[in-house]
């Protein structure tokens, strides 16, 4: 039962029972996937119960507070991304999750970044560091995390075979490899159809035939996830530095996503 309730000490009795309520969908989907031998829906499935420990991780052994707004915001999207994103294919079924997704993590990652540098000019004499300085780092902060992730993506596509960076039908491509000469750009237009020819195990050929263009394998998907993810960095760190730049006093809902230091 302690595993199910688990959340930080500011957490509310919302928060409590939403952390219960995910726990139980993913721990039954977890056995599911045991037993349908889905290896790689089980490593998804185990990365997100331990994701969803980080809250309590974080208060317990570092002794900050997470607000509760922003800890229901953390493990909603935790679960929104791994449970509904990548196993039910929500990504698929609605074309604008993922972009969502990318740009609140954005605005999270820029949150947990103002809150470190904050929380160390707060507590330091020798040196105070400017609204400006605090915003450009946060900014820096949250696409650092933004590119992590997207390893984290062509990583799981690489060596656990899922299709995290999502494929992308395109009718146009410039390529120096089709040239005739050195850096020649040889540009397809209006591109009708691609086929693969490729080769089973067992020595059987295979041809896929894909309709009104060219396959794009991530390359697209990973810089619109990027783009996504500049957005919410840029629009946390301008109210992180209007919310310093007037001492507090404008801006106050950003204190929902600073967690701070436990007295």
């Amino acid at each position: 039962m302690k595993f199910f309730t688990a959340h930080t000490t500011t957490a509310s009795k919302i928060v409590t029972l939403i952390y219960i309520f995910y726990r139980l969908i993913v721990i039954f989907m977890l056995g599911n996937s045991i037993y349908m031998q889905e290896w790689s829906h089980v490593a998804l499935l185990v990365l997100t119960l331990i994701l969803f420990m980080l809250p309590y991780l974080i208060e317990t052994y570092l002794h900050i507070n997470i607000p509760s707004l922003l800890e229901l915001i953390v493990i909603s999207f935790i679960f929104s991304s791994t449970v509904l994103g990548e196993l039910n294919d929500f990504y698929g079924h609605i074309p604008v999750w993922d972009t969502a997704l990318h740009a609140l993590s954005g605005f999270l990652a820029a949150g947990v970044g103002f809150s470190l540098i904050y929380l160390l000019n707060e507590n330091i004499t020798i040196l105070k560091l400017t609204p400006l300085f605090i915003a450009v780092t946060t900014f820096c902060f949250s696409m650092t995390v933004g590119v992590a992730w997207e390893f984290v993506e062509f990583s799981a596509d690489r060596w656990l075979n899922m299709d995290m960076q999502k494929d992308r039908i395109v009718r146009q491509i410039n390529s120096v490899d089709l040239g005739q000469r050195n850096n020649e750009v040889v540009q397809l237009k209006d591109i009708q159809r691609t086929t693969i020819e490729s080769e089973t195990a067992d020595g059987k050929k295979v041809t896929t035939v894909i309709h009104n263009g060219y396959l794009d394998v991530g390359v697209i998907d990973t810089m619109k996830d990027l783009s996504a993810n500049f957005i919410g960095a840029l629009f946390f760190s301008i109210f992180g530095y209007l919310y310093i730049d007037h001492e507090h006093k404008r801006f106050q809902f950003i204190r929902n996503f600073i967690p701070t230091k436990r007295k």
